[in-house]
């Protein structure tokens, strides 16, 4: 059967990035002198993608965590609640190392929370317990004993501790008395380390970055504040694809040409007078964005320039639709073709032919 003509047309869906945030990433649990005193805290998964929160699942039999720390997960299809639990064996703070599905299991996420232990102080002398004292007054992170005479503690004895509820340092009085005579010394910090930024390239669009190089080059143009690197940059003229390779604002982030998402050109018809030609139409444009996908693609044929109607097509041969190269037609078959959510993953392309 002899293709009288055709043309192909290139459909692309856009995602944002995805991100994941847990509403507490790290806790400090009390602890006795040597070891953490059992006990729990929780912490709430909340996914994005760009700024639509989506559904994220946890499953707690892949969740890391070191011996002596359990953890549970409640039955939330949304947003899931881990509950991570410690016990007396656990003597050191750690790492709870947290896998979040999203996209029905396509991306895995890890997430990181991050546990501390404040342990009791040392027995104070004359058998009396050490006191913890709080305040912002007492800074710093001198190892060297140093008064702090507008500490407000009237009297302070040796083994005490004193926590900046700022800061979270903690310090020790190593001599005794009044504010104006006790000397502190730095210990540590109690706070918890920052989790893991959310993964997720951004895409962009517009005209500003252009060319074919693969060396980062600096667009000061592009109108970018703050590129980030793994964000992507799609030219709407040219569909050439860039990534970010060097993070900051317009003047300073580098991109690289990546590729060209546009699809090859049709063939061209038979030359003459009577040349069958035909070009495609997408009603609601080429680009899409989080598979918000839905269009009517329309085959338009042309004879000597003008353009046939379904009845002078039918006596010339039958429209048939292809994807992505194939050689199997789709079984819809005729001058339109309607594409949805579920027909395309990231880009697709589909040549209509007349055959006849």
């Amino acid at each position: 059967m002899a293709i009288k003509s055709s043309d192909q047309i290139s459909l692309v869906d856009l995602t944002d990035g995805f991100s994941v945030i847990l509403t507490n990433d790290s806790y400090t649990f009390p602890g006795s002198t040597n070891a953490a005193k059992a006990g729990s805290t929780t912490t709430t998964i909340v996914a994005m993608c760009g700024a639509d929160q989506i559904p994220a699942a946890v499953d707690n039999s892949k969740i890391i965590a070191p011996t002596g720390v359990t953890t549970s997960v409640d039955t939330d299809a949304t947003q899931p609640t881990v509950t991570i639990s410690v016990t007396t064996a656990v003597k050191t703070g750690g790492t709870v190392d947290i896998p979040v599905s999203l996209d029905g299991g396509n991306i895995i996420i890890h997430k990181y929370f991050t546990f501390q232990i404040a342990f009791t102080g040392a027995t104070g002398a004359a058998g009396s317990s050490a006191q913890w004292y709080s305040g912002t007054k007492i800074t710093g992170t001198s190892t060297t004993a140093t008064i702090f005479s507008d500490s407000g503690i009237t009297a302070a004895k040796v083994g005490d501790m004193y926590l900046n509820t700022d800061t979270m340092n903690t310090y020790r009085c190593t001599v005794a008395g009044a504010a104006s005579a006790a000397k502190w010394v730095y210990v540590g910090n109690i706070k918890g380390a920052t989790g893991e930024t959310g993964a997720g390239a951004v895409w962009y669009t517009g005209t500003k970055i252009t060319g074919t190089s693969t060396t980062a080059t600096i667009f000061s143009g592009s109108g970018i504040t703050a590129a980030k690197v793994g964000d992507m940059y799609l030219n709407t003229s040219t569909y050439n694809t860039y990534r970010c390779t060097v993070a900051g604002a317009a003047a300073a982030a580098k991109w690289v040409y990546v590729n060209n998402i546009k699809g090859a050109k049709g063939d061209q018809g038979n030359a003459g007078a009577d040349a069958i030609t035909m070009t495609i139409t997408s009603s609601n444009g080429t680009i899409f964005k989080n598979t918000a996908i839905t269009t009517t693609l329309t085959a338009h044929v042309y004879k000597a320039g003008a353009e046939l109607d379904a009845t002078a097509i039918a006596a010339l041969g039958t429209i048939k639709w292809y994807k992505d190269g194939s050689t199997t037609a789709l079984s819809t078959t005729g001058q339109t073709l309607n594409i949805g959510a579920g027909d395309i993953e990231n880009k697709a392309t589909y040549i209509a032919q007349l055959e006849g």
